[in-house]
């Protein structure tokens, strides 16, 4: 059995002996766990994030918003002629030629009227070919000479008048296009020059659609710009378009102008009426500093990115913009290119913050 045997003559130096023992260990103990947590800590640090090499590449700088397509050139057909609708030669759909007929009125008024002009000119002509014989002879006054005269070119509007009601009893189209509507059927009573519509007719062979920009886009816009249009009946399509007209007033109450786009439509594809969604293509720049949109950080209009040094520190640098587009944006000053660039787990940094780049990738 052992035993301990302590010094009962000298009891405080005993106990100065432990004490001083056991600060020793405690303070060895002390250290081992500060050291294992320092070297925790500088694990923790570290953030893993992807980063990026910053490129160049071109961008195109664009305005999206919505139009409705309509035909350039369209047209409601009315009559010019009074009478009854004889014929229709013409259905819904059919395509029809500029001049080309498209149904009759009843002409059997209008031609009795032409023969009679005409006959009443006729008769008329004739004596003033007889008269003109005696006049040149001076066996008539030349005041009666000029008043038979006068009356053959009153005749002769008068049928030319008689003339061209009985060619309206022919009802043609003015345009070339698609009937896009029918509303006059036979035997209906039609009169001359009423608001009642016989067709409508639409030439989509060409069609425009309306956009509205607001003001602040005036300086970026100009006639000859592309624009890319796509409708819900050809989703995987992108249209090409073209701006034609711009309007040169602003509006008071939106704050907006007009842009008028045009579009190709030779081959029908498309139909008046489609709503189409637009892209609005200001202007390319090539060769120039891009960054994929969810690598900038934006807060009260500011921009900023963080980049990536040799010792793995990352460091938030504000930047300037420019372009951008539906994937990237224009960097114009703030890097350079071929800086490393973090563009994933950028949210969890702070500038200064040590970073451990477990991804790194390359530029579309």
């Amino acid at each position: 059995m052992n035993t301990v045997t302590v010094n009962t003559r000298y009891p405080s130096a005993g106990l100065a002996v432990l004490l001083l023992t056991s600060s020793l260990l405690l303070n060895g103990c002390g250290q081992a766990g500060a050291s294992n947590q320092t070297e925790t800590a500088e694990v923790v640090a570290r953030i893993p994030v992807a980063t990026q090499l910053v490129g160049s590449s071109s961008i195109t700088a664009s305005f999206k918003t919505t139009a409705t397509l309509e035909a350039i050139a369209e047209t409601d057909v009315v009559s010019k002629a009074n009478g009854l609708i004889e014929d229709i030669l013409v259905e819904e759909g059919d395509f029809v030629q500029q001049g080309q007929l498209l149904a009759r009125v009843r002409d059997h008024e209008y031609r009795i009227q032409a023969a009679q002009a005409q006959a009443e000119l006729s008769s008329v002509q004739q004596e003033l070919k007889r008269v003109k014989d005696m006049a040149e002879r001076d066996m008539i006054s030349a005041d009666a000479y000029d008043k038979l005269r006068y009356q053959v070119d009153l005749l002769q509007a008068r049928y030319d008048m008689a003339a061209l009601n009985l060619a309206e009893t022919e009802i043609r189209a003015p345009i070339s296009g698609f009937v896009s509507k029918r509303y006059v059927k036979l035997g209906n009573l039609i009169k001359q020059y009423e608001s009642a519509k016989l067709f409508h007719i639409v030439a989509s062979d060409a069609l425009q659609g309306n956009v509205y920009l607001p003001e602040r886009e005036l300086k970026n816009i100009a006639v000859g710009q592309s624009a890319q249009l796509r409708v819900s009946a050809y989703p995987n399509q992108s249209i090409d378009a073209t701006v034609a007209r711009i309007s040169p007033v602003v509006d008071t109450q939106s704050g907006t102008f007009r842009v008028v786009l045009t579009v190709n439509n030779s081959d029908n594809q498309l139909k008046p009426g489609m709503f189409a969604h637009v892209n609005l293509n200001y202007a390319t720049r090539d060769n120039t500093m891009t960054l994929p949109r969810y690598a900038v950080i934006s807060l009260d209009n500011q921009y900023s990115v963080f980049t990536v040094d040799a010792e793995g520190v990352a460091h938030k640098v504000d930047v300037k913009i420019g372009f951008e587009d539906e994937q990237r944006i224009e960097i114009i000053e703030g890097i350079a290119l071929g800086d490393q660039i973090v563009v994933n787990g950028q949210a969890n940094l702070k500038d200064a913050a040590l970073v451990e780049v477990i991804r790194s990738e390359q530029q579309s």
